[in-house]
């Protein structure tokens, strides 16, 4: 090529550069031969990675439970505990993420209680009378009351206010109030990290097996399995059941005073993400 129809770019070139340039554009892509399945050796090997993380959010159940002898009224009770909740959460210095859900309000009629104890015994002197005692009526039990109830759970974070929110679940009026436990809010971009180490954990195994057998590791042929092996409570709101009394044969007497809850200080631990996967390696 002389300089009269050489391209301008490569007139600024030094001179030692252009016998390499053209021997680069001689040089195509090199040519793999194709994987013979019946002759190919393979080596399946499992793999395991663990990643400490600590959880960020946790999860609180609770209810609000009101009695009246109008259900109306006790349904009104119940809302204005709800407006309270949903009022003093975000009020929490620090609380960075918060989110109810709220199960279907449920009101029945409360039994008299002492009826409902009568028929408790009745039926269990009944279940073992001889022959020839006579059974134990049971009694009709009338309403005393009308209650009504509704479930939800609470989402929140940091994990380090848990004690907090449950304190002030408390003195808003819930009851049943419960740690149903703590979550890490960035599940899946942890557990592809744990996978990676377990993909680098199996590789690792195979060349260490592969080399004491005076071998040595082609590649991947097979991605067979990868499981998450942590699983995440899924926080769904209880149901509460009002058949007769509630939970008991006694009535709940709510005098509607507030009162302060202490604190609780619930700190949560590592929770350990990991996962595993099942590599085929070929060798040879």
């Amino acid at each position: 090529m002389t300089d009269r129809f050489m391209p301008a770019h490569l007139k600024k070139m030094p001179f030692l550069l252009l016998p390499m340039l053209l021997l680069l554009s001689g040089c195509g892509p090199e040519k793999t031969e194709a994987l013979n399945e019946e002759t190919a050796k393979t080596l399946a090997v499992t793999g395991v990675g663990e990643i400490e993380v600590m959880p960020d959010e946790f999860v609180i159940s609770g209810a609000v439970i009101k009695q009246n002898d109008e259900i109306g009224e006790a349904m009104n009770a119940v809302a204005e505990v709800i407006n309270k909740v949903q009022e003093t959460i975000p009020e929490i210095e620090g609380l960075e993420s918060s989110d109810f859900n709220f199960a279907t309000v449920n009101s029945t009629g409360v039994k008299d209680p002492t009826c409902l104890l009568f028929n408790q015994d009745a039926a269990r002197t009944n279940s073992s009378l001889r022959e020839g005692e006579k059974r134990v009526a049971q009694k009709l039990c009338k309403d005393v009351t009308q209650q009504a109830s509704v479930t939800f759970t609470l989402t929140g974070g940091p994990a380090a206010l848990t004690g907090s929110a449950i304190s002030k679940l408390s003195e808003a009026g819930a009851v049943r109030v419960q740690l149903n436990g703590y979550r890490v809010s960035n599940i899946e971009e942890i557990e592809l990290k744990a996978g990676e180490q377990a993909v680098s954990n199996a590789r690792d195994k195979a060349d260490r097996l592969t080399a004491a057998a005076g071998a040595n590791v082609l590649g991947v042929k097979n991605l067979n399995s990868y499981v998450p092996t942590y699983s995440q409570r899924n926080a769904s709101a209880p149901r509460v059941s009002t058949s007769g009394a509630g939970e008991t044969t006694r009535i709940l007497k709510d005098d509607g005073k507030t009162q302060d809850v202490t604190e609780m200080n619930l700190t949560p631990g590592p929770q350990v993400i990991s996962a595993s996967i099942s590599l085929e390696f070929i060798y040879e």
